[in-house]
C-alpha cells in the first residue's frame, strides 16, 4: 500500500465528511459519537508492541490485535459492548462480536436502509508474514452470510485472489441470500489502523470510509496490497 496516498485520501475524506456533518443539525455523527481526546494513548502503546514483532507465540500476537480493536470500538458511544470470543461459535471461529445500542450507528456509517443483522470481526494474527488468502475469505463469506453480518476483516495484507473473492461475494450476495442488506466483508489492514492512530485521525470516519469504499465496487482494493 502507498501509505502517503492513503493518508492524503483519508484526510481529504474526513475533512469533507466533517464539513458535511456540521451542516446536519441535531444529528449524531462521527464527530460527536466517538471520543479520542487522549490522542489514542493506549492504542499507540499496543501498536508499538505489535510492530516490534516481539511475541512469545501467535496467541500473544493475536491478543494484541484484538485488544487494539476492542479499545477502538469501545470509544464509540453507540457500541454497547465488544466481546472477543476466541472460540468456536455457531458460525465457526469468530474473533469479535459487537453490539450496537441501536441502528443509529449504521446511519452514521452512511448505511441508511442497508442495516445488517449484527456486527462481527475477524483478526488474522500473522501480521508479519503471509497475507490473507482466498481460502480464508471463502470461510468468512459463509459465516458472514449465515450471520447476515457486517464483518470487519483485519489482516496484514490481501492476495489478489482474496480481494477478488470479496468483490465476487458482494456482487453475488443478492442471488444467494434472502436478506442481503447490510451484509458485507470490510477488509482492513494493520497499516491502515497504524496510519489512522499515529496521525490522530477519527477512527469512526475511517470505518465509514472503509464501508463506503468497499461498497463502491471494491475501491478499497487499491489499499490492500
Amino acid at each position: 500500500m502507498d501509505e502517503n496516498k492513503f493518508l492524503l485520501d483519508i484526510r481529504d475524506y474526513i475533512s469533507k465528511s466533517i464539513n458535511f456533518d456540521k451542516k446536519q443539525k441535531n444529528s449524531m455523527n462521527c464527530d460527536n459519537c466517538f471520543c479520542f481526546n487522549d490522542n489514542y494513548t493506549e492504542e499507540k502503546e499496543i501498536l508499538s508492541q505489535i510492530k516490534s514483532g516481539n511475541f512469545q507465540n501467535t496467541t500473544e500476537q493475536g491478543n494484541l490485535l484484538e485488544n487494539l480493536l476492542k479499545n477502538l470500538f469501545n470509544r464509540f458511544e453507540l457500541i454497547s459492548s465488544f466481546s472477543v470470543t476466541n472460540r468456536d461459535t455457531a458460525l465457526g471461529q469468530i474473533d469479535i462480536n459487537l453490539t450496537p445500542i441501536d441502528e443509529t450507528i449504521y446511519d452514521i456509517w452512511k448505511m441508511i436502509g442497508d442495516y445488517p443483522y449484527c456486527l462481527i470481526g475477524e483478526c488474522k494474527n500473522k501480521l508479519k508474514s503471509k497475507p490473507v488468502e482466498r481460502e480464508e475469505i471463502e470461510k468468512m463469506c459463509w459465516r458472514t452470510s449465515k450471520a447476515q453480518a457486517l464483518n470487519f476483516f483485519i489482516g496484514s495484507s490481501y492476495t489478489q485472489p482474496a480481494i477478488k473473492e470479496i468483490g465476487e461475494f458482494h456482487s453475488c450476495k443478492e442471488s444467494i441470500l434472502k436478506k442481503s442488506e447490510g451484509v458485507y466483508i470490510i477488509p482492513i489492514t494493520i497499516s491502515m489502523l497504524d496510519i489512522v492512530i499515529s496521525n490522530n485521525l477519527n477512527f469512526c470516519y475511517f470505518i465509514r470510509w472503509a464501508i463506503e469504499t468497499t461498497k463502491r465496487k471494491m475501491a478499497i482494493a487499491n489499499y490492500l496490497r
